[in-house]
């Protein structure tokens, strides 16, 4: 059950062992705590940041480590549910988002296999391709790029499985997600926050600004504003919150290094089938959730076998992948929200806290710049990113 991307990852930090009192407490250390935790500790800002398990162990670190445009949905649909102008901003954060971990990747000097070689959706039937077909043509009327490509342009392998059209979208990328969570880890340790891995909140009292408690096994932390990023449990520490975001487990493998077969991050079938070829050769694969939407709600990293096993099946549709050995499975959970977008900013009932959660499997794609903005609202008092996704949108 150990994800590829965390085999033979250490401890960055202790779990609090006495009261501590900061200025910000950030709870959760995925993508979005990090983000947070950096960006507060650059402005010099008293942080103490803490997580239940270890930097990176959660989502962030059993993901496939795309880093796409737009959220799940594809482009004509997300037109359909939330309007063409709302379609287009929330795909322009999602295009900064990648262009601003791309920096930090850069400027912190992370060794996380980075790559930008784009990413490309397959359409398996006639109706999937006019889906595409469709997104690529309104994607480039908004300013963004999209190429098609028939099955001459797909490749070998590809086009050997049955695949005859798909999309790519050349600004996307990839990279580690486990090794870049940690690398901004230790960066923002070095400047001074507070990290304790393996200390969960039990507790946390946030209903007045300036007297936050967060009760945890080894001790009390007193903030004054708590930051939580915790994604699919945000709503077990902030009622206010409850029943907005669902657990959702996704299953991955991943195999032993294989021939060269694939150029860049791939999705299929609407999203519910994905992998890539990293840097080392390995293939890490994940999806097929629709074969039992219901079975795989829940918090458990649990693996799923009929699941796993029609993944395994898939990879055999490529004859150079028959004897390649599957080294690692695992599963991890993630935060889906009711409209598919994150919440970011004021929780209902908890004037002493904000919150990022509710990435819909695309936190990669989100959870990096609504982190800074949870910085931002800190710091400056509002962020563009909670004004498009605002927490409180779903109180009645």
């Amino acid at each position: 059950m150990t994800p590829y991307w965390l085999d033979g990852a250490s401890a960055l930090a202790p779990p609090l062992t006495a009261d501590e009192t900061a200025d910000v407490l950030v709870i959760g250390a995925g993508l979005c705590g990090a983000s947070a935790a950096l960006s507060l500790a650059r402005a010099g800002v008293d942080t103490a940041w803490v997580d239940a398990g270890a930097v990176a162990h959660g989502a962030s670190g059993r993901n496939a480590g795309f880093l796409l445009q737009g959220t799940a949905e594809r482009y004509v649909r997300a037109i359909a549910i939330h309007g063409r102008e709302g379609a287009r901003r929330v795909h322009a954060l999602s295009r900064e988002n990648h262009v601003r971990m791309a920096e930090e990747v850069e400027r912190l000097g992370l060794a996380c296999g980075y790559q930008r070689r784009g990413s490309l959706q397959l359409a398996g039937s006639v109706e999937e391709e006019a889906d595409l077909l469709e997104s690529a043509t309104l994607l480039r009327e908004d300013g963004f790029l999209a190429d098609e490509r028939g099955v001459d342009a797909l490749g070998e392998a590809l086009a050997g499985a049955g695949f005859r059209f798909g999309v790519h979208l050349p600004e996307d990328g990839e990279l580690q997600p486990a090794a870049f969570v940690r690398g901004v880890a230790e960066a923002a340790v070095a400047l001074g926050v507070r990290l304790y891995e393996r200390t969960p909140v039990t507790t946390l009292h946030a209903d007045s600004p300036g007297d936050v408690r967060a009760e945890t096994p080894g001790g009390t932390i007193r903030a004054q504003i708590a930051l939580v990023c915790t994604n699919a449990a945000a709503g077990a520490l902030l009622g206010g919150l409850a029943g907005t975001i669902d657990p959702v487990r996704g299953q991955m493998l991943a195999t032993a290094p294989a021939p060269p077969l694939f150029d860049c991050p791939i999705y299929a079938d609407h999203g519910f089938d994905y992998w890539r070829q990293d840097e080392h050769g390995r293939i890490a694969l994940g999806g097929w959730r629709n074969l039992d939407p219901e079975g795989e709600v829940g918090p458990q990293e649990a693996l799923h076998p009929l699941i796993q096993a029609r993944m395994t099946e898939f990879l055999h549709r490529f004859e150079a992948l028959r004897s390649v050995p599957i080294t690692h499975r695992w599963s991890g959970t993630m935060g889906f929200s009711r409209d598919g977008l994150p919440l970011v900013g004021a929780v209902p009932g908890a004037p002493g806290a904000l919150v990022a959660a509710g990435f819909t499997g695309h936190g990669f794609g989100f959870a990096w710049v609504c982190g800074h903005a949870l910085a931002d609202i800190v710091l400056h008092g509002r962020s563009d990113a909670a004004d498009l996704f605002p927490a409180r949108r779903f109180r009645a």
